[in-house]
C-alpha cells in the first residue's frame, strides 16, 4: 500500500520539480522574451496583441518568442 502511494507521488513530485525549474528559467529570460512568452502561453494572445501590449513590432514578438522557447526548452532538457 505504501509502495503504491510512493509510485503515485513520484510523477507529482517530478511535475512540481519541472514547474519550479520552468519558473526559475522564466526569471532568467530578458524582459521582452519573458513577457511575450507569458502573454502567449498564459493569456493565449496573438502576435499582434502581444506586440500592441508590449509596444514592439510583430517581428520583435516572433524573435522574442523564438528566443524564449529555445532557452526554456534547452533549460528543461538539462538533467
Amino acid at each position: 500500500m505504501a509502495c503504491e502511494r510512493q509510485h503515485r507521488s513520484q510523477p507529482q513530485e517530478q511535475a512540481e520539480r519541472q514547474r519550479q525549474r520552468l519558473v526559475a528559467l522564466l526569471d532568467t529570460l530578458p524582459m521582452v522574451e519573458r513577457a511575450a512568452y507569458l502573454l502567449s502561453a498564459s493569456d493565449g494572445l496573438s502576435y499582434d496583441a502581444i506586440a500592441f501590449r508590449l509596444g514592439v513590432s510583430v517581428a520583435e514578438v516572433k524573435t522574442a518568442l523564438a528566443g524564449a522557447l529555445s532557452k526554456l526548452t534547452e533549460g528543461l532538457e538539462e538533467p
